[in-house]
């Protein structure tokens, strides 16, 4: 009996150690880029040209609805994240990730309509940029190298409405949202790891009205409600210390 107390005893002061250090691992500080595909896309309500939702200039068309035409595009974004991870039990971890995008993503290009019909030399790139993120990530290892991980987070961004052709202001917006992420992480070395996850970005909407010049010259106001979304898949480095 006394041998099987000693060998259970040696049992746990052996294996418990190297178990726990399965999270322990991932525990630190750590800085990363990560790059890879993300489609940024617009969408456009309650348009207003000089205040009135129905058109009152005969030269964009008839007194109709005025409107923006969705848009959508695909780009390549640059995520610096700083991160904090500390280990809870053997195997679960929960992080901080903080991340910013200084890349100046394009979204598409939008057209002012009117009764649904495109308004001749008055079309809009729209944008993202300035996108900052902070995220809780709760993380499992499954082997001393390898973790699963989720992302939850507030995300912050500008919302860009550019003309093309005419003359006149942005139309920027500042627009508030959430982000939905799974990922994977592996270890290359004590502190050099990759990870790969997929993301979704929601804002809430925004809204922004400015001066712009339409094709009769007449300088007019123009207002606009934005709410965007993104998806993203992305490859990354860090170093963690």
């Amino acid at each position: 009996m006394k041998k099987i107390f000693l060998a259970g005893a040696l049992s746990a002061a052996f294996v418990s150690p190297t178990v726990f250090a399965q999270a322990k691992n991932f525990e630190g500080f750590g800085i990363q880029l990560s790059t890879g595909y993300q489609n940024n896309a617009s969408k456009y309500s309650n348009v207003k040209v000089d205040g009135s939702r129905t058109n009152t200039d005969p030269d964009l068309g008839p007194a109709s609805l005025v409107g923006f035409s969705n848009s959508s595009s695909g780009t390549a974004p640059l995520n610096i994240g700083l991160s904090m991870t500390t280990a809870l039990t053997n195997n679960f971890t929960l992080g901080l990730l903080a991340e910013y995008n200084p890349i100046s993503m394009n979204a598409g290009s939008s057209n002012l309509t009117v009764g649904g019909q495109n308004v001749a030399d008055a079309a809009f790139k729209s944008k993202l940029e300035n996108q900052v993120s902070i995220s809780l990530v709760p993380g499992y290892a499954f082997t001393n190298e390898t973790m699963g991980y989720a992302k939850i987070g507030w995300v912050t961004a500008t919302a860009k409405l550019t003309p093309n052709v005419n003359t006149g202001d942005n139309l920027n917006t500042n627009v508030n949202g959430y982000l939905l992420g799974l990922g994977v992480k592996h270890l290359f070395t004590k502190n050099v790891y990759g990870f790969a996850e997929a993301n979704y970005i929601g804002y809430s909407a925004g809204s922004a009205t400015a001066a712009d010049s339409f094709p009769d010259g007449q300088v007019t106001s123009l207002g606009y409600t934005n709410t965007p979304t993104s998806y993203n898949f992305l490859v990354g480095v860090g170093y963690k210390f």
